[in-house]
């Protein structure tokens, strides 16, 4: 019995960044406020530096063409909405039988 070699295609896709015009940190530290965190927690959980921070947030409100954090959270949120849908087999698998 000839058995035939089968080839499997891994492709990484990463929809972490936001967009192409921010850094992977900013994207980070975007995603850390999107997610409800206050700028201190992001500070603390992401161990950055409050001066560097800021800076940060002017930089990405720049890009973006925002002139308020709000309205960057707003447009993060946004562009995040519908890429983090995880489906837990397990959980599908009981509630489909």
């Amino acid at each position: 019995m000839k058995h035939e070699a089968k080839v499997i295609s891994i492709q990484r896709v990463s929809s972490f960044r936001l967009d192409p015009i921010l850094t992977g940190e900013e994207a980070i530290v975007l995603r850390a406020l999107a997610s409800g965190n206050s700028d201190r927690q992001v500070c603390s959980l992401l161990r950055i530096n409050p001066d560097t921070y800021l800076r940060m947030m002017r930089d990405m409100r720049e890009k973006i063409g925002v002139s308020d954090n709000v309205s960057l959270i707003a447009w993060a949120k946004q562009r995040i909405q519908g890429v983090d849908q995880r489906i837990d087999t397990a959980t599908e698998r009981t509630r489909l039988a």
